[in-house]
This record gives C-alpha cells, structure tokens and sequence, in this order.
C-alpha cells in the first residue's frame, strides 16, 4: 500500500477536500479574473477602439432609450449627449477609419433621430450643436435612422407566437419597458418558467431559483435599490433569477452560477415571450450595500446569488423600444486561430 493510499484510508474525506480546494484556491481563481477584468475593462482614458466602441455604444444606449419613452420629452439626456460626443471624439482620434466602426454607425443613427425629432418639434438645440464638430454634425445630418435611435414594436396574440418557428421568434423578441394595467396571470408565469425547465445545467444540478413579485410596493422598492428603471412606470410583475451556490463543488466553478443563471434567464424570456407576455432583462450588479438592502427586502437567503431581474406586463397595442442593432455574425466570429 502507497502513500497516497495510506493518507486516503487515515485522513477524512472532507479534511483532503478543503486542502485541494481551500480558500486559498479560490482566491487565487478570483484575483486572477479581477486582474485580468482590471487590465482591459473600458476606462475613461481608455485609447485603444475596442473600449472606445464600448463607451460609444452604452451612452448611444441612452440616448434610444430616451427616444423610445412613449411619453416622449423634449430636451433629454444632455449629459448623455455630452459623454457621447467626448467618446466619439476620442473614438475618431484612436481609428482613422472610425466611421466604418459599427459603433459609430449606431451613434449617428440615434443622434440622427434626437435631431429631426426635435427639430420638428421646433426646439432649441444649440446645447447639441455646439457638443459636435461640423464634421461630427453632418454625419449625424446623414445617419442612417434604421441603425439607431427607437422603432414601434407591435403586439401579437399569443396563439399566433407559439406557432411561430424559433428563428423569426428569436428575431421578434425585444426588450420591452412599458405595459398595459392589464394584469399578469400567474398561470401565464407559471407555465413560461416551465418551459424554462427544459434549459441545460452544469451536471444537471439545476441551481436556478425564480422569485416573482407581482406586489407593487416591493416591486417599487427593488426597482428603487436596482436604481436602472427610473423614468419607467412600474411594472405589474418583476422576476428575479438567482443561483443556489450550494450546488457547486470546486472553486473552479465560482462563476458557473452565472453561466447557469443566465442561460436559463433567455430561455425564460423567450418562453414569456411566447405566453404573450412583455419583458425587460435588467442587470443586478450590486454594489455591497445594494446587496444587502435587496436581501433583506426581498428576504433572500445568503445561499444565493443574483443573476438578474427581469420586469414582466402585458404588451400596449404598439410599443417604442429603442432599436438596438445587432453586429453581423461575420463581426463576432473567428475560425481556427
């Protein structure tokens, strides 16, 4: 009999796994992630294009997302335009050939739509004009408006949405942040996280948990700690998708509740989608006090990590959504490298 044998009969099972996969593993696997994410997360002094796409496109984001507001006012969003002309500047100084860049094709389209929008409501834009460099301001002038900015989404039965095939669902499915006061089943909820079941999991060990909330107040208070809903109405359901750590074995699968989580969320949202049902991902990156003060609202246990929320309705006749252009597959994709 070896060693590691011997060592295997003597010591308890539980004694080697904390030794193999102690915290001190753990945090080796998470400084590594921190340092990497630290290395090439965009920063405001960022130089190089690829960061710069994605300060052009979050404040582009903004931008839509006033101009899909079906209460539509005047004048919004100056700090946005604000930031957005510095990136777009910085974007123009980092790549010569910037206005090739889909990012900067996404802004023009959006910034194309804040302007004739406005323009043909007779208000004031010299705060804008005097944000963008003639250059800049003729490229708005001629922006493709189908590239950017907001579009109406239609409502359809949802007889007609559970025989449409995945390829032309997958295509109609948007996220929608403004509902009709009529109310959402629960059955309805029910029978989407159903069909949800159906996604994949790390060893079938399926740690996702679904919390819904359809009280307004407690929906009004999250809402109110997640802080990136504001200017909507609140939303008659508000979902949240969490993952039981308690599923996961190694350090090596630190992140694997997210993996999790978030596959099993689009599965979700295609199933609401096909219930007839509105729906809105929305992101719980938690400061530490937003964490706690979540928690305690909403009485979730320590076990569990938040993987999103998600605000559900039923859908207005025809809805403003921004138009959030997708890149070509050919952008996204690389072969044998």
């Amino acid at each position: 009999m070896n060693v590691k044998t011997i060592v295997r009969h003597l010591v308890p099972r539980s004694v080697i796994h904390r030794i193999r996969h102690g915290r001190g593993s753990l945090d080796q696997v998470m400084r590594l992630d921190a340092e990497r994410f630290d290395r090439w997360m965009s920063r405001p002094d960022s130089t190089d294009p690829v960061q710069l796409d994605t300060q052009v496109m979050f404040h582009t984001h903004q931008i839509e997302k006033g101009l899909s507001h079906g209460d539509f006012r005047p004048c919004f969003g100056k700090q946005a335009l604000a930031d957005l002309s510095d990136g777009l500047r910085r974007l123009a100084e980092a790549d010569p050939r910037h206005e090739d860049r889909f990012s900067w094709r996404q802004a023009m389209g959006a910034l194309h739509e804040y302007r004739t929008r406005h323009e043909t409501l007779g208000q004031d834009l010299t705060y804008m004009r005097r944000l963008f460099p003639d250059a800049v301001w003729r490229c708005i002038e001629s922006g493709n408006p189908a590239m950017g900015g907001s579009t109406d989404h239609p409502a359809m039965e949802p007889s007609r949405l559970k025989a449409m095939p995945f390829a032309k669902l997958s295509v109609r499915r948007r996220s929608v942040r403004e509902y009709s006061d009529e109310p959402v089943s629960r059955d309805a909820i029910m029978r989407a996280v159903a069909l949800s079941q159906t996604t994949p999991s790390v060893c079938d060990r399926q740690p996702t948990r679904i919390h819904v909330y359809d009280d307004p107040t407690i929906i009004e208070q999250a809402l109110d700690i997640q802080r990136g809903f504001n200017g909507y109405r609140t939303p008659p359901v508000l979902v949240l998708v969490s993952s039981d750590i308690r599923a996961f074995m190694t350090e090596g699968e630190c992140h694997e509740a997210y993996v999790d989580g978030g596959m099993y969320a689009m599965n979700l949202l295609y199933a609401l989608e096909i219930e007839g049902l509105a729906a809105c991902p929305l992101n719980t990156m938690f400061t530490m006090s937003q964490d706690r003060r979540t928690r305690t609202l909403l009485r979730l246990p320590d076990n569990e990590c938040f993987v999103m929320y998600i605000a559900v309705g039923r859908p207005l006749r025809t809805t403003p959504i921004c138009r959030s252009r997708r890149r070509a597959a050919e952008q996204i994709v690389s072969w044998n490298q």
